[in-house]
């Protein structure tokens, strides 16, 4: 009797290996965890600082991040003409940037641009406190402003230009407001380079001619 069970066992053995072995298989890949990759988010940087990438450059000029709807922003503020001081050399107009120039001398460089972005950008202050930092300057108060701001009128519209006198790097610049956006012309650079070219900064800014749709 014990012989016959036994003898029946084993037949069924391989049967019952089977079946345990495909209950292993099952469990294993219900343990088995799914990964999804999910791809990383792109995301443009903050709101540029009106001096952010402009350092000065041997060749092409400096790059800057354009966030979305500026490009549009700076198309559709029409064009801009203006005569190029002797000793500039002007470069292409590249992105956002309605004008790209460069002047270079023994004393260093500076990179001069004109950019146009739709309304107050954060105000007066804020954008020149950009500025300020950009030169290593401490951030100043609307009462420092007469100190290095004096009104100015470019284009037929009343602006306010802008003197930022730092120890290695300097900014000769102007700020105009102009029918909901705000036009922004600086030059930065070595301080030596700088200070010295305040004169053609100056005739610069007389020459700027900005497209009027609003005439």
């Amino acid at each position: 009797m014990i012989s016959r069970i036994h003898s029946h066992y084993l037949q069924r053995l391989p049967l019952i290996v089977a079946g345990i072995a495909a209950l292993c298989l099952s469990a294993c890949d219900q343990a088995q965890p799914v990964t999804y990759q999910i791809p990383k988010e792109q995301r443009a940087d903050a709101m540029p600082t009106m001096a952010a990438a402009t350092t000065p450059e041997t060749s092409a000029p400096s790059k800057m991040n354009v966030l979305p709807g500026m490009q549009q922003a700076a198309n559709e503020a029409g064009e801009v003409d203006f005569i190029t001081p002797e000793g500039w050399k002007k470069l292409a107009a590249s992105g956002i940037r309605k004008a790209n120039l460069k002047v270079t001398a023994d004393t260093g460089s500076a990179e001069i641009t004109i950019l146009t972005f739709p309304g107050d950008v954060g105000g007066r202050l804020a954008n020149i406190n950009r500025w300020r930092g950009q030169v290593g300057l401490e951030a100043a108060t609307d009462e420092d402003l007469p100190a290095f701001t004096t009104a100015y009128d470019i284009s037929g519209h009343r602006g306010l230009y802008v003197r930022l006198e730092g120890e290695t790097q300097s900014i000769l610049g102007a700020l105009l407001p102009f029918h909901g956006s705000t036009w922004f012309v600086k030059m930065l650079g070595d301080t030596p380079t700088v200070l010295a070219n305040e004169a053609s900064m100056k005739l610069f800014l007389d020459s700027i001619q900005i497209e009027d749709h609003a005439h």
